[in-house]
């Protein structure tokens, strides 16, 4: 079991005020943390707080609990300051009953009493009254510690508990009539009496009582109204705690750290306690069982002995710093923790500074909840996506080269558009206007898209598209009919799949990539920034491409003379700032172009090396 970090030794020396100021601070900072439903009422009933988990749990929006606070509050069935444990039934805003295990807290400041609430839920089948409450409730009542009795309205004495006879130095056959004759000050007695007949929880009220042999002890007094089963008030019960031997901080340090513990223990999400050095202080049951440690074993153990994976995992001392630097607080929502039989978890971490009421940093608390099962399921659902991508790349490829297989002298020209276009367009990315432009998911799809470019030649005769000699004007007006006919059936194909993927950016490649920057292109003439971008690096490319490779109506020209063909047309053809990326980036192109040719003729290896002097390598680097 976790053990309770001794608040007497962090806080010695500090004043009332601030000792509840710290724990105030750590129970709200795990309650925003933590996976129950939480509310917190004050001795008037107001609701002060609730987390997103109890609108979760409940079904009932926020709007909705503050302007129907007294149904909602009906369904608690609970009373301001009262502690208890109970299961419950709430209706969610369509009528549909949920149930929960209740657990409520009372918690004293200087400004008056809270009860926390914690909702858990519960199947239906689990919700049903305990069965033999009243003698559990009898033997809880004769063996607790401290001292507690009953009386009636009227303050008449009904029942008392062997430890208050211990206390008062009194035989259980032998107790006073009246609870007056307990009290040291009848004005005392008066102010507690009124309070309790306003049916108000009367809270660590410190006064003084009366024993048998005329000692008087100070006490901590906490009294609340009984009610019969039908909910009239029938009496009151009152429980003394000694603090005659103790000074006011301590007792008041001992039921605040009391209040902590209890929530502590009971938050289904694992916490975690370390000193500022990153040594383990304390563990919550929910951690001992998600690590498989007990609190004893890993107690003075450093966190990242204990819970880090391995080198490439953050150290806590770095963990720490960015705790420090955002403000006290940091998300990791997928942290990595080596448990104790070796299995790795994943969780969603969240770190948090606990200081002192001068500032001072005492410990950090690590809340954790844990994702196992929804990050392997979400890599077994990457690896099936990418699978799906590898696929339906190849498709797109085999698809696309419909037209190659017509025209066997363009060689590899779709591996190679693809690949000079994925360069200039990562190369863009660095540029301000496309830096958001320009996401992964772009040059994924950029880099799929662009083979897709001539994809119309499929619909032009043999005896045009494979014309060796010159064509006539008829005949290039029949040729550039491509752009529109493959445009238009990548447009089919993306209003069949009522969503945009990469055929989006196809469908503007196909169309767009011989219009020209200067507005002298075609089909429709657009000038300038009407292009879209993805058209306006292809048709750079596609050039490129064209007057480097061999075709049977012409030889290839140098990889520098293509160069400065298109730097003569920057501005004309093509767009100023994709020339300027394409000539700061001209030996990459050159890098791939040989690297292609190398594909295609596998036995000029030796001499691709000899030329590209190990540039083979970077061009995995620019892929």
């Amino acid at each position: 079991m976790s053990k309770t970090i001794d608040s007497g030794e962090i806080l010695q020396g500090y004043q009332r005020q601030e000792a509840h100021i710290l724990f105030s601070g750590v129970i709200l900072k795990i309650i925003e943390e933590i996976s129950d439903g939480f509310l917190i009422m004050d001795q008037n009933r107001d609701i002060l707080f609730f987390n997103e988990v109890l609108l979760t749990k409940t079904g009932w929006r926020s709007m909705d609990i503050f302007t129907r606070k007294e149904e909602f509050l009906s369904y608690l069935d609970i009373k301001p300051g009262e502690e208890t444990k109970k299961r419950i039934e709430i209706p969610d805003t369509d009528g549909e009953s949920r149930f929960f295990q209740l657990n409520s807290f009372s918690v004293q400041s200087q400004e008056g009493g809270y009860t926390l609430i914690s909702l858990v839920s519960v199947a239906a089948q689990d919700y049903t009254d305990p069965e033999g409450y009243r003698e559990r409730y009898d033997l809880l009542f004769n063996n607790l510690q401290e001292a507690f009795f009953t009386t009636d309205l009227d303050g008449r004495i009904l029942s008392v508990n062997p430890s208050f006879c211990d206390f008062f130095g009194y035989s259980l056959d032998l107790v006073p009539e009246t609870m007056d004759q307990l009290y040291a000050s009848s004005d005392s007695l008066e102010e507690k009496i009124d309070c309790l007949k306003n049916y108000t929880l009367c809270r660590d009220y410190e006064t003084a009582v009366l024993c048998a042999d005329g000692v008087l002890k100070r006490v901590l007094d906490t009294s609340w109204v009984n009610y019969d089963p039908e909910g009239h008030p029938e009496g009151f019960t009152t429980h003394l705690k000694d603090v005659s031997y103790l000074k006011n901080i301590e007792s008041r340090l001992m039921i605040s750290e009391k209040n902590f513990t209890t929530l502590f223990e009971t938050i289904l999400s694992s916490i975690v306690i370390v000193d500022p050095l990153g040594m383990i202080l304390n563990m919550n049951s929910a951690a001992e069982k998600a690590y498989g440690y007990t609190w004893e074993e890993i107690f003075g153990e450093h966190f990242d002995a204990v819970f880090r994976t391995d080198k490439k995992s953050p150290s806590f001392s770095k963990l720490a710093s960015i705790v420090d630097r955002n403000e006290g607080h940091y998300i990791d929502p997928e942290a990595v923790r080596k448990c104790k039989d070796g299995e790795i978890k994943y969780t969603y971490a969240s770190y948090s500074a606990i200081k002192d009421a001068t500032g001072e940093l005492i410990a950090y608390s690590v809340v954790e909840k844990d994702l196992t099962e929804r990050m392997n399921l979400e890599k077994k659902l990457k690896e099936t996506i990418a699978s799906l991508k590898k696929t339906q790349s190849a498709a797109i490829m085999g698809f696309a080269k419909l037209t190659e297989y017509r025209d066997k002298s363009t060689g590899k020209h779709l591996e190679r558009i693809r690949e000079y276009t994925r360069v200039l367009a990562a190369k863009l990315r660095d540029l301000p206007q496309y830096r958001d432009y320009i996401t992964d998911d772009y040059l994924e799809d950029i880099y799929i898209s662009a083979i897709l470019h001539d994809v119309g030649k499929v619909g032009i005769e043999d005896q045009i598209l494979l014309k060796n000699g010159p064509l006539s004007e008829e005949e290039f007006k029949k040729i550039r009919e491509h752009v529109v006919l493959g445009g238009e059936a990548l447009r089919d194909v993306e209003r069949q799949m009522q969503q945009e993927s990469f055929l989006t950016i196809g469908k503007e490649i196909a169309y767009y990539h011989h219009e020209r920057w200067d507005g002298k292109g075609y089909p429709e003439g657009r000038k300038g920034q009407e292009i879209p971008l993805s058209a306006r690096i292809v048709a750079l490319v596609d050039v490129y491409d064209a007057l480097t490779s061999r075709r049977p109506y012409k030889e290839a020209i140098a990889h520098e003379e293509a160069v400065e063909m298109i730097r003569q047309e920057r501005g004309k053809h093509f767009d100023p700032q994709i020339v300027d990326i394409f000539v700061e980036n001209q030996e990459v192109f050159l890098r791939i172009k040989r690297f292609v040719e190398f594909e295609e003729n596998p036995a000029s290896i030796h001499d691709l090396l000899q030329r590209s002097n190990g540039e083979e390598a970077k061009l995995d680097e620019a892929r």
